[in-house]
């Protein structure tokens, strides 16, 4: 991360409890809990290694996920009323601490997000008072920028795209695959074969040694754990 303290990217990352988040994961408990987790690790990673990042907020109450994060990102507590509303908390604390500079809100489920793509992202974000970042099928978002805490503006939920659209939002038309295919099911991994995952989602996936198709790989050239058949 920048430490210049001027002109960098805030960061808010909401992430729910390991206990309920990705419902949709049709795996066991344990399983989802650990690739929750993953997921949510390789993307703050990958923002801290960017020199456009100034700081990083995790909006959750999660002791597990508080003590991954605890010494390298600032930590604000949720209680669990939905993702608009955690992304208010980190905002709030943001203005409290009185940044200065842009802020972005991330989510946390981005196990292909390279510190390279997150540059990109924020250099393009930069010419636009807010912009958006829609999902691979073009319905859902997982950024939103804005140049600061007072322009901050989400409507994060179902349909999210057209909704950050309709508001007013830039939509980001960016070559960067990996932040733009978050995990809600396992099928949803066969995206990007061709792409990496992080190195805390391959720990998970080969933890549980399920087999795997040619061409789906780690950042190290590694075959990953999991690749879903077609």
């Amino acid at each position: 991360m920048s430490t210049s303290g001027f002109g960098g990217y805030a960061v808010v990352v909401p992430i729910r409890s390991l206990a309920t988040a990705k419902s949709r994961l049709r795996i066991s408990e344990t399983m989802r809990s650990q690739l929750v987790l993953a997921f949510f690790l390789d993307t703050v990673t990958a923002l801290e290694r960017s020199t456009a990042v100034e700081r990083i907020v995790v909006v959750s109450s999660d002791a597990v996920i508080r003590s991954w994060v605890r010494g390298r990102c600032e930590i604000v507590a949720d209680d669990e009323t939905g993702l608009p509303d955690a992304v208010d908390r980190g905002i709030e604390r943001l203005r409290w601490v009185r940044h200065s500079g842009p802020v972005a809100v991330v989510l946390p489920d981005l196990p292909y997000a390279t510190t390279e793509a997150f540059d990109v992202l924020f250099g393009a974000a930069r010419e636009h008072v807010r912009a958006f970042l829609a999902d691979d099928a073009g319905t859902g978002t997982t950024c939103v920028t804005a140049a600061s805490t007072e322009a901050v503006l989400h409507r994060f939920g179902p349909n999210s795209a057209s909704a950050h659209a309709e508001a007013g939002l830039a939509a980001l038309d960016l070559p960067v695959p990996g932040l733009r295919t978050d995990v809600d099911v396992l099928a949803d991994f066969r995206q990007l074969q061709a792409h990496w995952v992080g190195d805390a989602t391959n720990r998970v996936l080969n933890r549980w040694k399920i087999p795997v198709e040619q061409g789906c790989r780690d950042r190290k050239g590694r075959h990953a754990g999991l690749c879903i058949p077609r």
